[in-house]
C-alpha cells in the first residue's frame, strides 16, 4: 500500500510540473516564429545573408545564371552587369567565409524552392576546397532550420548546433540577446537601414586596406590544404548539374598580383581547377593575371576587389562568355 501511495504523489507531482511547464510550451512554438519571421527580414545582419536565404524559401528568384562561391563571389560579380549584357536573369549566391560545403547545402535548397537555372558561375578560390573549422555568421540559418529535415540531416556541416536545435522551440535563441533584439527592432518597423545585397551581390566602396602588407610580416608565406572528401563532393555537384541539364563554368577571378607569391601551394590550387574542367569537359576562366589584378586601386585587400575592380571584371567576364552563354 506504501509503494502505491509513493507512486501515486510522484505521478501527483509530475502532473503538477507539466501543468506549471505547459503555458510555457505552448508559447514557445509562437515566440519562436515571431522571432524568426522578423529576423529573417534582416538586410543587413551577417553580411546580408539572410536576404538570399529568404529570397530562396519565398521561392522569389527567377535566375538563367547562378554564381557560387564565397565572399569573392558576392563582392566580384554584379548581377545587373550581367543581365544587361546577357539578357538572362542572374543570382549571386556568393556565401562570406564560407566553403564548398555550406554553398553546396544552400544550392540544393535553391533547387527545392526555385526553378533551376540554365548556368551555375563557380567563383573559384584558394580556399574552396579547405575543411572549415567552425561556421562562420552561424546566426544566418536561425530562422529557417527549426522542424527542417533538410538541416536535420545536414547537422554534420552546422557543427555549433546540437540536435534540440531543430526540434525545440527558443532552445537555438538561448543566449542569443543580439539576434532576439535585432527581431524586436524589425517587429517595431526601427530598421531603416538599406538592403546590404541586391540579388546577392553587394560592391564594396572602399579603398586599399593594408591587411595584406601586415600579414606578410606575420608570415612570409601560407599553405592551405584541400580536403579530398570536398573535392569528391564538388566533383558530386558537377556531376548531378550535367544530369539536370545545369551548364557549369569555372571561374577565378581577379586577385591582387602581389598575392600570388604569399600561397605556397597556389599552383596546386589552380590545377585542380584546371584538372576538374577537364575531366567534366567545363570551361574555366582564369582572370589572376589579369590587367584588373596589377592595379592596387581596383582592390581593398589582396584577394577582393572594390566595387570600381568587381564592375571592371564582371563586364569584362561578360563580354567573355557571350559565345559560351546563348
Amino acid at each position: 500500500m506504501e509503494k502505491i501511495n509513493n507512486k501515486k504523489q510522484v505521478l501527483k507531482f509530475l502532473g503538477r510540473i507539466f501543468l506549471f511547464l505547459l503555458p510555457v510550451i505552448l508559447l514557445a512554438y509562437p515566440a519562436d516564429v515571431f522571432i524568426s519571421k522578423n529576423l529573417e527580414k534582416s538586410v543587413v545582419h551577417v553580411a546580408g545573408e539572410m536576404i538570399v536565404w529568404t529570397d530562396i524559401y519565398d521561392g522569389k528568384i527567377n535566375a538563367d545564371i547562378a554564381i557560387y562561391g564565397s565572399s569573392r563571389a558576392w563582392v566580384h560579380f554584379s548581377p545587373s552587369i550581367l543581365e544587361d549584357s546577357l539578357n538572362l536573369p542572374a543570382y549571386n549566391f556568393g556565401m562570406d567565409g564560407l566553403n564548398f560545403t555550406f554553398q553546396y547545402f544552400r544550392h540544393k535548397q535553391y533547387l527545392k524552392y526555385n526553378k533551376k537555372p540554365k548556368y551555375i558561375i563557380i567563383s573559384g578560390d584558394l580556399f574552396f576546397f579547405e575543411e572549415e573549422d567552425g561556421f562562420y555568421n552561424y546566426s544566418q540559418i536561425m530562422p529557417y532550420m527549426l522542424f527542417n529535415s533538410d538541416y536535420f540531416k545536414n547537422r554534420e556541416t552546422f557543427k555549433v548546433y546540437n540536435m534540440f536545435s531543430y526540434f525545440i522551440p527558443l532552445y537555438r535563441y538561448s543566449g542569443q540577446n543580439s539576434e532576439i533584439l535585432r527581431a524586436l527592432i524589425y517587429a517595431l518597423g526601427l530598421e531603416r537601414e538599406k538592403p546590404y545585397r541586391v540579388k546577392g551581390y553587394m560592391g564594396q566602396d572602399l579603398q586599399w586596406t593594408g591587411d595584406f602588407e601586415k600579414a606578410q610580416k606575420e608570415k612570409k608565406q601560407i599553405e592551405v590544404n584541400i580536403n579530398e572528401k570536398i573535392k569528391a563532393l564538388f566533383e558530386r555537384f558537377i556531376e548531378e548539374c550535367q544530369a539536370d541539364g545545369i551548364k557549369v563554368i569555372i571561374v577565378y577571378s581577379p586577385e591582387y598580383a602581389g598575392y600570388r607569391e604569399f600561397v605556397a601551394n597556389r599552383n596546386q590550387i589552380t590545377d585542380t581547377y584546371k584538372s576538374i574542367a577537364e575531366k567534366y569537359n567545363l570551361t574555366f576562366l582564369d582572370y589572376s593575371e589579369d590587367s584588373i589584378s596589377y592595379d592596387i586601386g581596383n582592390f581593398y585587400n589582396a584577394t577582393h576587389m572594390n566595387k570600381r575592380g568587381s564592375e571592371m571584371f564582371t563586364a569584362k567576364f561578360a563580354s567573355d562568355i557571350k559565345g559560351i552563354i546563348k
